[in-house]
């Protein structure tokens, strides 16, 4: 279905806050975190993009995890968050119509940009040399959330009392996984485990990965780097993200559990809310379902349409 017919069916809304943290024992925070109306271009985290309607140009939420000695992975993590929302938000700008797979090539091509501008200021400056930045950007295009992701910032989708995470960690143990090698008795101790096999500006090319899901009314979105995940235990960041509190209030108590868990790195989360007539009603037996990304997918609806 196009973006247009979408929003004749009704509002979607969206609810988000985020935040960061730099942990108890780094000097310095080298993520940073971005929400994009996609359709007026407003960035930040003011009151008319903390309450929004989706436009016909969708949302972006994005978490950026930098890397690189002294102060450079905050200039990586920095560069891919103002690249990416302005290089999709112009590019969107740029066409009368929009159907889901231009969405995601667009999508895309902003990280691939903002991955050559990252590298190539890298190779310019010795200051910023092998300077990099994870970054993980979950975007809301009528009712499907494409999330595209390079590194190992995650998103997850929580459902009643499900989170389901929607990203695969692209590190070396994942990598061994995926070959069939010999992987190691524990895991979560392997010093391996945080190694990664790609990050933004890194090389002059990138593999960004991009899944999506359906999403219904009352789901919730997280959008996090490794800092919360390593440091919270999963039970707590489920008793959290599917309670009662407000966004606000959730984003503070996982950074807090972050920290109570040893807050060994930067912390930063968002949440988003969806509600309103756009998105159907969850099934009670329907959990959330995500797939990675294939044009074929979106052509065969495209065509049944017609």
């Amino acid at each position: 279905m196009s973006q247009t017919a979408e929003a004749e069916s009704g509002a979607i809304q969206v609810d988000v806050f985020g935040a960061s943290d730099v942990g108890r024992v780094r000097k310095n925070n080298e993520d940073n975190f971005v929400v994009c109306n996609l359709t007026t271009g407003e960035v930040g985290m003011g009151a008319s993009l903390r309450r929004h309607v989706v436009g016909p140009r969708g949302t972006l939420f994005m978490v950026a995890d930098g890397m690189g000695g002294e102060a450079s992975g905050e200039v990586a993590s920095q560069l891919s968050s103002v690249t990416v929302p302005k290089r999709l938000y112009d590019n969107l700008k740029s066409v009368n119509q929009v159907s889901e797979t231009n969405f995601v090539l667009m999508l895309r091509e902003a990280i691939e940009y903002a991955n050559q501008i990252i590298y190539q200021k890298a190779l310019s400056n010795p200051n910023y040399k092998g300077m990099g930045t994870t970054t993980t950007a979950a975007a809301l295009f009528g009712s499907h959330l494409f999330v595209a992701q390079v590194g190992d910032s995650r998103a997850y989708l929580a459902r009643s009392q499900s989170v389901v995470q929607l990203t695969r960690d692209q590190t070396f143990l994942n990598y061994l996984a995926e070959i069939g090698a010999e992987l190691p008795a524990d895991p979560e101790k392997d010093s391996r485990k945080s190694i990664l096999t790609q990050a933004v500006g890194t090389s002059e090319n990138v593999n960004v990965k991009v899944t999506y899901a359906k999403l219904c009314q009352g789901d919730q979105l997280m959008v996090c780097s490794d800092g919360l995940y390593n440091m919270a235990k999963p039970d707590e960041i489920r008793r959290i993200t599917t309670g009662q509190d407000d966004l606000a209030e959730k984003c503070k108590a996982l950074i807090s559990a972050a920290n109570l868990g040893g807050g060994t790195d930067n912390i930063t989360v968002i949440l988003a809310q969806f509600s309103g007539p756009g998105l159907p009603p969850p099934s009670s037996s329907a959990g959330v379902v995500f797939k990675e990304f294939r044009e074929e997918d979106f052509q065969a609806s495209s065509k049944a349409e017609h």
